[in-house]
């Protein structure tokens, strides 16, 4: 089954993605944040961080009212997605905007294709 992306390990236990088509083609929002790359989506399921243009938004999927900021992202390509050991996702744009998304101690956090951090870290 081809995922939409490669998985590469990096020397300090976390994995990077590389996506085969790293534009932003959507964003939607419902019961999760969700960001579609071609064929992959990114899910995020718990309270995560977005830095655009140097500012800091603390966001939480479930507040909808909030989530203005993200659209700031699109149109817009991934650069570099990665997560580390302890299942922390971090996406960097081209225009040097981040996201990070946290392990959660009682949600699935986030998930790229199948590839998801359970409560308890990456799987």
């Amino acid at each position: 089954m081809d995922e939409g992306f490669v998985i590469r390990e990096l020397p300090d236990g976390g994995s990077e993605f590389v996506l085969d088509q790293p534009v932003l083609s959507y964003i939607r929002v419902d019961d999760q944040s969700k960001f579609q790359f071609g064929e992959t989506q990114l899910a995020i399921g718990a309270p995560f961080v977005l830095v655009i243009d140097g500012v800091t938004h603390h966001l939480n999927p479930r507040r909808w009212s909030a989530l203005g900021p993200v659209l700031a992202l699109y149109p817009s390509t991934a650069r570099w997605v990665w997560t580390s050991a302890r299942g922390e996702l971090t996406a960097v744009f081209e225009r040097g905007d981040t996201l990070t998304v946290s392990p959660d101690p009682t949600l699935r956090a986030w998930s790229l294709g199948t590839v998801y951090c359970l409560p308890a870290g990456p799987v």
